[in-house]
């Protein structure tokens, strides 16, 4: 049965409650429903979630850049902290594209983000500065908070970007990362370990052991970022030879959390959680992942 399809959950319920999965496993670092940060908790994340579900369904026939906006304004009523702009940069062109094909693949996201037009690179890019986030940061080709910048193309903005931030990096390949690494992890993950959740913070590891996450590469520089590899790279070494013994696995995760919580939480791996809430959505969109959800 398709789980998704008979229940006729709409394209922001869905959003809602793939971010609601995601913030409520204990992915090493960041927040969830057992540890908050001082300036963004759970109720922060869960709520931000909420109001990404009800900006994507205001408007069905709304274009990506306009469901942006409309999802940074709406998460800006409810937090006053940069929740969930990663999430919202990813998950827009997702249901941009589902709208028009009821199917995700990478070509159709790659045609979905060549089809962005100017007037929305306009309000992505002020979604982005909005947020005060970073995002793309600023160089001397391309700065989001300089109105100038509206001038290039948002593919062009992105290839800029790619390097130093994977969520630019999706807008490249077609969300080929998403579709062909992270979902498969998650996948992979419940075969082994029985349930979502779990699965959830297997593939967070898995991916943050495959690429460095750039967040804390661009609050912290790259070092960092790669020792905070590394460590992912150790629990991922232990969860491929443990056999059916995960405990050394579940050691080494706590291990990298304890080390990614020491330096208050500069070290959360954000970018990371953004990527598999979005492979979470592709795979709740497209039935690949059924409820329960345990």
């Amino acid at each position: 049965m398709k789980q998704a399809q008979s229940l006729e959950l709409t394209l922001g319920q869905i959003a809602t409650l793939v971010c609601q999965l995601e913030v409520s496993a204990a992915k090493p670092g960041n927040v969830h429903r057992g540890a908050d940060f001082e300036d963004a908790t759970l109720i922060d994340f869960l709520n931000s979630g909420v109001v990404l579900g009800h900006a994507i369904d205001h408007d069905p026939a709304a274009s990506v850049g306009e469901m942006i906006l409309r999802a940074v304004q709406a998460t800006a009523w409810v937090t006053d902290t940069n929740t969930n702009l990663g999430i919202i940069l990813l998950l827009c062109p997702l249901v941009g594209a589902y709208r028009v094909n009821k199917s995700l693949t990478s070509a159709e996201l790659f045609a979905v983000v060549h089809s962005i037009s100017g007037k929305e690179t306009e309000l992505i890019f002020e979604a982005i500065g909005g947020a005060q986030a970073g995002g793309l940061g600023g160089s001397d080709q391309f700065d989001v908070n300089d109105p100038t910048a509206t001038a290039h193309d948002l593919v062009a903005a992105m290839k800029f970007a790619q390097e130093r931030d994977m969520i630019a990096k999706q807008y490249c390949n077609g969300f080929a990362d998403v579709i062909d690494f992270v979902l498969p992890a998650i996948e992979q993950g419940q075969q082994r370990l029985g349930s979502l959740t779990p699965a959830i913070i297997y593939a967070h590891v898995k991916t943050m052991a495959q690429w460095p996450d750039s967040l804390i590469a661009r609050k912290l520089g790259d070092q960092t970022a790669i020792a905070s590899a590394g460590y992912a790279g150790r629990a991922i070494d232990q969860f491929e030879g443990c056999g059916q013994d995960f405990e050394p696995f579940w050691k080494a995760v706590g291990d990298l959390d304890f080390w990614l919580r020491s330096d208050h939480h500069r070290r959360n791996p954000g970018t990371t959680a953004d990527l598999v809430t979005a492979a979470l959505f592709v795979g709740v969109a497209t039935d690949r992942l059924v409820p329960p959800f345990r």
